[in-house]
């Protein structure tokens, strides 16, 4: 437990902190900036809403950085980062996820995520899910690849998540789970912990859609041919 560096990286409060495999420290502070640390030596400040056009610089803060696996790719490396208004209005602005690549730390994806604002993130051990916590007390889970989001409970906690966290993908974990493809727990201030479960998502094999796709041809062929005798 010594502490081994000591630096300072924001001007005010810092929001979250995530470090890296290869040691870089990422920072997500009040004073609107998301730095990445080697040692205490500015790598570089992220810009999520360069390529936004319409956002202001100063409309929107870091709230959160998560670091990430990539799915079925390994060594690749994902951070995420969650970015949420700094004022609050009456009609609210949405917030945003962002995901970087874990290496040159350019923007990949940016999508918005909802306008209950976010407190907190996970990320789930394989670096497909993504867990979200709000300050109005709901739960979603994203999909990591698109951002998208697959599951959500609207006011879960009656007040704020101050965290959440995916059950482990070890054997234990594989036995809670059951038949569900992730679960989510969820703790807030109201003093309690959810249990969030995700269903397994139903896919079609792939000679299954080929087929679909061939009879669909070959009705639509024959119902032109009785609509317009002659059409073959």
């Amino acid at each position: 437990m010594k502490k081994m560096l000591e630096f300072k990286a924001h001007d005010g409060e810092i929001e979250d902190i995530a470090l890296s495999p290869d040691n870089k420290v990422v920072t997500a502070g009040r004073d609107f900036q998301c730095c990445v640390w080697q040692q205490d030596q500015l790598v570089t400040g992220l810009r999520w809403h360069e390529n936004l056009p319409g956002i202001p610089e100063k409309a929107y803060r870091y709230q959160a950085c998560r670091f990430g696996a990539v799915e079925d790719s390994a060594g690749a490396l994902r951070l995420y980062t969650v970015q949420v208004p700094h004022k609050r209005e009456r009609r609210p602005p949405p917030c945003y996820l962002t995901k970087w690549d874990g290496k040159s730390f350019l923007p990949l994806l940016t999508r918005p995520c909802g306008s209950e604002v976010i407190s907190c993130l996970s990320i789930s051990d394989s670096g497909t899910f993504l867990g979200l916590g709000t300050v109005t007390g709901s739960v979603a889970i994203h999909i990591a690849f698109s951002l998208q989001r697959l599951y959500y409970v609207k006011e879960a906690h009656g007040i704020v998540v101050t965290d959440v966290a995916f059950v482990p993908e070890s054997q234990p974990g594989q036995e809670l789970l059951g038949s569900h493809e992730a679960a989510l727990l969820s703790v807030a201030v109201d003093s309690r912990c959810k249990l969030h479960l995700l269903p397994t998502r139903r896919s079609l094999p792939v000679w299954l859609l080929l087929l679909l796709c061939a009879g669909l041809i070959v009705a639509t062929i024959l119902l032109l041919q009785l609509a317009f005798p002659g059409f073959l």
